[in-house]
C-alpha cells in the first residue's frame, strides 16, 4: 500500500472516530441553545404582560394573539416563582415532531397574585438529530472526497522527490555515485543527505575492495608463474623416482592454488555485478559451441551424450558468465562422471537441464553450492564450481537447483522463474529424465 493511501485511510479513520462524538455534543449544544433561547422569550414575554397589568392597560386585549394566559389565584404564590415545563406536544401536533415548551411566571400586581403563563414549541431531539445527522453525512462525504483528491495531490507533488530518491536506490551501482534530488522538505532532505553520505562510502569502498582484489590476484600470479617455471626446470634435472612425485604433487597443488584464485577473483566480480548485460543472445549457439569443445574429454571417458537443444534460444545474459555456465556445467558433468557413463543435456526457451550418472553424493544436494563444499567424488575439485554456477544464476535473474535421484546427477535452471509451476511442469514432461544436476 502507498504511504498517500495510508495516510489517506488513517485520515479517514480519525474522522469517522471523531464524528460521534462531535455530533453528539452538538446535538446537545443545539438542543440546550434552542430551549433557553425559547425559554428566556417566554420569560420575558410574562414579565411585559405583567408590567401592563401594573400599569392598568388591559393586558388581555394586549396579548390578543399570544400564547399567553393570565390566571388570579387566591392562594400565596410559590416559592420558586418562575417554572418551566417541556412535554410532548398534543396529539394534534404529533405529525410536526415537537414539544411544548411552557414558562409560568407568578406576580404579585395590585395586592392580588397571578400566575402569567407563556408556551410555545420546539422541535423535538430526533428532529433536530435527524437534521444533524443529515448534514454530517454530507459534510462527511464532502471531506472524504476533499481529502483523497488533495491527498494525492499534495502526494504528487511534495512525494516527488521521495519518489525520485527511491527510483535512484533502486538503480544504485556501487560502481558509480548517485545525486539526489534538492528538495524543501526537511525529513526528505535529512534522508537524503544520510542516503548520499552511505552511497558514497559504498562506491569508495567498492572502489577499494576491486583495487585491492585485482592488486592480490595479479601479484599472485607473478610467484606463482615463478614456481611452476622453476619446478618444470627442476624436472628436467636427475631426481629421483620419489622426488619426481613429489614435484608432480606441488604443481598439482599450484595449479589448484592458480585455480582458486581465479574462481575467487571471478566470484567477487559477479557479488558487485561488473557483468552489465545490453542484449540478448543466442544461448542454444553457445551450448553447442562448449559441447563441441569438450569433444575430446567426452571421448577419453568413453561417454554417452544426448542433448536436445532447441533452436533460436534468446536469453539476457552477458555472453562471458553464459560460456561460464555451460563451461561449468558441462565440466562437472564430465568429471563427476564414471566410465562409460552417459550426460544428457536439453535446452528449451524456459530451462536448461543437465545430468549425468556419477557416484551418490554424500553431502545434502544444496550443500554444494556454498563455497569450498564438495562430495568425494572428485578429490581435486576445488568446491567452487557450483558456487560459479548459482551467483551467475542469482545475476542473470535465472533459478538454479540440484538434485540426485534414479542414479542421476541433475541440475536444472530456469530461467523464467516467475512463470507458473504448471507450464514448468508441461515443458518438463517431455523429457526424457527428471530435472536436476551433479
Amino acid at each position: 500500500m502507498r504511504l498517500v493511501d495510508k495516510f489517506t485511510l488513517w485520515f479517514m479513520g480519525v474522522f469517522l472516530l471523531v464524528t460521534p462524538i462531535t455530533t453528539f455534543i452538538c446535538y446537545n449544544n443545539i438542543e440546550k441553545k434552542i430551549n433557553d433561547a425559547e425559554t428566556a422569550r417566554l420569560t420575558d414575554m410574562n414579565e411585559r404582560v405583567a408590567t401592563q397589568l401594573k400599569s392598568g392597560v388591559n393586558a388581555e386585549k394586549e396579548m390578543k394573539g399570544l400564547a399567553t394566559e393570565i390566571v388570579a389565584i387566591p392562594t400565596q404564590l410559590p416559592a420558586q416563582r418562575v417554572q418551566v415545563e417541556k412535554e410532548a406536544a398534543d396529539n394534534n401536533f404529533q405529525k410536526y415532531h415537537e414539544n411544548r415548551l411552557a414558562v409560568t411566571s407568578y406576580y404579585t400586581i395590585n395586592n392580588k397574585n397571578y400566575k402569567i403563563s407563556s408556551y410555545s414549541y420546539t422541535p423535538k431531539a430526533e428532529q433536530i438529530l435527524s437534521s444533524i445527522l443529515n448534514t454530517i453525512v454530507w459534510k462527511l462525504v464532502l471531506m472524504i472526497f476533499c481529502l483523497v483528491i488533495s491527498a494525492r495531490l499534495v502526494s504528487h507533488r511534495i512525494l516527488r522527490s521521495l519518489r525520485i530518491t527511491m527510483k535512484k536506490i533502486e538503480n544504485f551501482n556501487v560502481k558509480r555515485k548517485l545525486t539526489f534530488p534538492h528538495t524543501g522538505t526537511r525529513e526528505l532532505r535529512e534522508l537524503n543527505s544520510f542516503l548520499q553520505k552511505m552511497t558514497d562510502k559504498a562506491v569508495e569502498e567498492y572502489a577499494a575492495i576491486k583495487e585491492f582484489s585485482e592488486n592480490a590476484s595479479h601479484e599472485l600470479q607473478t610467484p606463482l608463474a615463478i614456481i611452476r617455471s622453476k619446478l618444470e626446470l627442476l624436472t628436467e634435472t636427475d631426481i629421483h623416482e620419489d622426488q619426481a612425485a613429489l614435484i608432480s604433487d606441488m604443481q598439482n597443488a599450484i595449479e589448484k592454488l592458480a585455480k582458486i584464485n581465479r574462481s575467487l577473483t571471478l566470484l567477487a566480480k559477479l557479488e558487485n555485478k561488473e557483468y552489465e548485460v545490453s542484449e540478448s543472445i543466442r544461448f542454444c549457439r553457445v551450448a553447442k559451441d562448449v559441447l563441441a569443445a569438450y569433444e575430446d574429454r567426452i571421448e577419453m571417458k568413453n561417454l554417452s551424450v544426448k542433448n536436445n537443444i532447441d533452436k533460436n534460444i534468446q536469453l539476457k545474459i552477458h555472453p562471458t558468465l553464459a560460456d561460464m555456465l555451460m563451461n561449468n556445467l558441462l565440466g562437472n558433468a564430465i568429471r563427476h562422471n564414471v566410465q562409460n557413463g552417459t550426460i544428457n543435456i536439453t535446452l528449451t526457451q524456459r530451462q536448461l537441464i543437465v545430468s549425468n550418472t556419477g557416484l551418490p553424493p554424500e553431502i545434502p544436494t544444496d550443500e554444494l553450492f556454498q563455497r569450498f563444499k564438495k562430495s568425494n567424488q572428485c578429490s581435486e575439485s576445488v568446491g567452487l564450481g557450483l558456487s560459479i554456477v548459482k551467483q551467475i544464476c542469482e545475476v542473470s535473474g535465472f533459478k538454479v537447483s540440484y538434485n540426485y535421484s534414479n542414479q542421476l546427477h541433475v541440475l536444472e535452471v530456469e530461467f523464467y522463474p516467475s512463470a507458473t509451476k504448471e507450464y514448468v511442469a508441461g515443458t518438463t514432461s517431455h523429457q526424457n529424465f527428471e530435472p536436476a544436476l551433479s
